[in-house]
């Protein structure tokens, strides 16, 4: 029992030495690592540049991101690829941009004057040329590129100018405005070599030459001076012709107001006259309207009238005819009726009816007389009148009585 319990004292003893031991081991293992081995960011605004022993520099850049690398055999470069401030001025210890501590850009202008600019330039690096400008000038972009670039633009703008024309300005805006093109140029060295101009601006323009400068001003302040007469004799000047305009203000109202009367009353008697001759002319339109009307009327109704008398006429020649037609035929009837009646007299027997009718009508005529000859009596009238009828029918009428 007793041995049981030192041998598993003993191997309780080995597994915390080889637990130990291997903690060890992975402790030196993660310092040679570490050693060997570590990380970098690219920040969101930079852009980095790796190289290496074996490789040189990679041509390819580095987005934004962590990345490891051998701590002995690599190292990547960063570079901002946003906005930054580039200044030459005379101000000591300036607390913006990069460049050097005191840097006034001296140019001497044509008419050989010392001029300082004090000047910014606002620049970023292109990030399609940022391993070329790793190779070229690493950190020295400013000193090795931009300001000899910037200090020979301004060079050959300034020289051909006058000092006081760029003293302040029209002249000092186009020298900016000349020079700011050149440095953007896209075909210029900057350009090519991967920097990106924004901006250039002049902030302050000093002359070393005090005289210069006093002459300058004092010539300004004549300047100002004779401006300030010419703007108070203008100023008399407009007064006065402001009275004046006033006076012909009235003057040409009072004309105008006039005239306005004047025309005014043309135009109304204008207007009447218009207006009775409008009238009058609209009378004897509607006169002539009235009266072609009439006419018109009085020839349609002449027309219908004639067209009326011409169907009277054809009715009353048609109706005429018409009764002749008639009378004709009726004519003809009686005619015929007469020749029938004739016909019949004329056959055998007919003297007997003949006489009887003519008797008959006798006796009703000889009942309508009232007075008779003296030698006269109805017997002898009757014989004579039977004698006469016998000669008529017998067709002897026609001969004369003898006489004995």
């Amino acid at each position: 029992m007793y041995s049981f319990k030192n041998m598993r004292s003993k191997r309780g003893f080995v597994d915390s030495n080889t637990l130990l031991v291997i903690v060890v081991l992975f402790a030196l293992a993660a310092i040679f690592g570490l050693s060997i081995l570590t990380w970098q960011t690219v920040e969101g605004d930079e852009v980095g540049v790796r190289e290496t022993w074996g490789a040189g520099v990679d041509p390819v850049s580095l987005a934004p991101k962590t990345y490891w690398r051998w701590r002995w055999t690599e190292d990547i470069y960063t570079y901002k690829i946003s906005g930054q401030v580039f200044v030459m001025n005379d101000k000591p210890n300036s607390t913006y941009g990069e460049g050097r501590t005191v840097d006034v850009l001296e140019v001497k202008s044509l008419d050989n004057q010392k001029i300082h600019f004090n000047v910014t330039v606002r620049w970023h690096r292109d990030s399609i040329h940022v391993v070329e400008l790793h190779k070229a000038y690493r950190d020295s972009v400013e000193e090795r590129l931009l300001r000899p670039e910037v200090v020979n633009s301004m060079t050959t703008h300034a020289t051909v100018k006058d000092a006081i024309s760029l003293y302040s300005g029209i002249g000092r805006n186009d020298l900016r405005n000349a020079v700011e093109a050149q440095l953007r140029d896209v075909e210029g060295a900057l350009r090519k070599n991967g920097v990106i101009v924004d901006a250039f601006i002049i902030d302050d323009v000093n002359f070393p030459n005090k005289e210069y400068v006093d002459a300058i001003e004092n010539r300004q302040l004549q300047i100002v001076k004779k401006s300030r007469a010419e703007e108070e004799q203008k100023a008399n000047q407009a007064i006065a012709d402001a009275a004046r305009i006033a006076a012909l203000k009235q003057q040409y109202e009072a004309v105008v107001a006039a005239q306005t009367a004047k025309q005014t009353q043309i135009l109304a008697q204008e207007a009447e006259s218009e207006k009775a001759i409008i009238e009058a002319k609209a009378n004897a339109t509607n006169t002539v309207v009235k009266q072609k009307a009439q006419s018109e009327q009085i020839v349609l109704q002449a027309e219908a009238d004639a067209k009326k008398q011409v169907a009277l006429s054809e009715s009353a020649k048609q109706a005429d005819l018409n009764r002749a037609i008639a009378i004709e035929a009726v004519g003809k009837a009686e005619a015929e009726k007469n020749r029938l009646l004739l016909a019949s007299y004329a056959v055998p027997g007919s003297d007997l009816y003949t006489k009887v009718k003519v008797a008959e009508q006798f006796a009703t005529a000889m009942n309508t007389v009232r007075f008779y000859p003296a030698n006269a009596t109805f017997n002898t009238i009757a014989e004579n009148f039977d004698k006469g009828l016998s000669l008529l029918v017998s067709g002897q009428g026609a001969q004369a009585p003898t006489t004995k």
